[in-house]
């Protein structure tokens, strides 16, 4: 990977933005923020967070070579990976998993909740992806979410564990910086065991029937099954997943 240049700002937007924008000087950024005026997740969904309260962060990659499918869709895993990999190692009192494709849970005493959440962007000239930027949010210290929020999500204060931004943020950099240098075939393999569908029962949003996960393409795609018709079903989209707590 390229020399990591780092951007650490009161406010801003969008980190996935700003450091879009950085990209046009540098080959590759780390931009952090205390606050995102208009931070997001996937979808165009609003990514909600208070004032130094949790970590708001994007990584910015020049890309110089032509990058295949399962390169550009490993980026999800090596962002996911990141996060997944530092609270196991800072939070061994908890237990974690990765929800399709790059949601990071917890285990709180009321079940499985949301702690930190990934969003890809990748800019293409022509069919050519020249850059990706990784965005990261992980729930740190924050008390309270709004009851706009469709999925359960909790911080580390809430599930009583103090661990301070800066430490956290370290971690995941370094882990980072480790895996855009590891290969795709690596990454995935990690991926899939993270995700941990052997141990997963979900519904979509437009079926209310049970669908067992079977396995997850090299290109990111899941391949689930209707357990009542058999007929399989590929998913791209998490957003469409619900898991059966």
């Amino acid at each position: 990977m390229q020399t990591l240049v780092e951007f650490h700002l009161p406010r801003v937007t969008s980190t996935n933005d700003y450091a879009r924008e950085l990209l046009t000087a540098h080959d590759a950024v780390l931009v952090t923020a205390q606050h995102q005026t208009a931070g997001r997740g996937r979808n165009g969904k609003t990514w909600v967070g208070d004032h130094g309260a949790n970590i708001y962060a994007s990584f910015g990659i020049k890309h110089n070579h032509l990058l295949i499918a399962e390169e550009l869709a490993s980026f999800m895993a090596r962002g996911a990976l990141s996060v997944y990999d530092t609270l196991q190692a800072s939070v061994p009192s908890r237990s974690f998993r990765l929800k399709y494709p790059n949601d990071v849970l917890v285990l709180a005493d009321d079940g499985w909740s949301k702690i930190s959440g990934i969003l890809v962007e990748h800019e293409f000239h022509g069919s050519t992806c020249v850059s990706t930027v990784v965005g990261m949010g992980v729930n740190v210290e924050q008390d309270v979410f709004p009851d706009t929020i469709a999925q359960r999500c909790t911080s580390l204060r809430r599930l009583g564990i103090s661990v301070s931004i800066e430490y956290l943020l370290a971690q995941i950099r370094d882990r980072f910086v480790q895996y855009v240098s590891t290969p795709w075939q690596e990454i995935h393999e990690r991926w899939v065991e993270a995700l941990q569908l052997d141990a997963v029962r979900m519904t979509l949003m437009d079926e209310d029937a049970p669908h067992t996960p079977l396995r997850v393409l090299t290109d990111g795609r899941l391949i689930i099954r209707n357990d009542h018709t058999q007929q399989e079903r590929i998913i791209t989209d998490g957003d469409t997943l619900r898991y059966q707590h």
